[in-house]
């Protein structure tokens, strides 16, 4: 009944489990402006950076006198810290086969300074991570286009 009490208690409120805040910054550079170098021209650079609030992912519960959990506190939920998110990519443009076919090269990195952890995503009365998801280390991805 404990779950039930606190969705009971929630009810109507803005719940603590959706992150209040997040933010997302995206961002891209040609290089052509600022260089006539013929292999510096067809590169764009760029980044992002994404951020998010802390989010619920349980509540504290209320003791009995012999220190059993028998509810929950829907006042007192426990939080997970905000996280912040970086990815870079740098792209190269031309033109292959006597410039028939142009091509883009674009190799992103996502998850910049990520080396892989264990994300807490529940947690037990007296605030103990019970439940992880696994946040996958940096990526590299590297992708090529072509407009034929």
């Amino acid at each position: 009944l404990a779950p039930l009490s606190v969705a009971q208690a929630n009810e109507g409120k803005s719940l603590p489990q959706i992150r209040r805040y997040r933010a997302n910054l995206v961002t891209r550079y040609q290089l052509a402006a600022i260089t006539d170098h013929k292999w510096f021209k067809a590169v764009t650079i760029g980044g992002a950076i994404r951020w998010e609030d802390k989010g619920a992912i349980g509540y504290y519960g209320i003791a009995n006198s012999s220190g059993v959990y028998t509810s929950l506190d829907a006042t007192r939920p426990i939080y997970d810290k905000a996280h912040l998110y970086l990815d870079a990519f740098a792209s190269y443009r031309t033109s292959l086969f006597k410039g028939k076919v142009k091509a883009n090269f674009q190799l992103n990195v996502r998850n910049l300074h990520e080396e892989g952890r264990l994300q807490p995503i529940s947690a037990l009365p007296d605030g103990t991570p019970s439940g992880y998801r696994i946040v996958d280390p940096r990526q590299f991805i590297l992708s090529a286009t072509f407009d034929l």
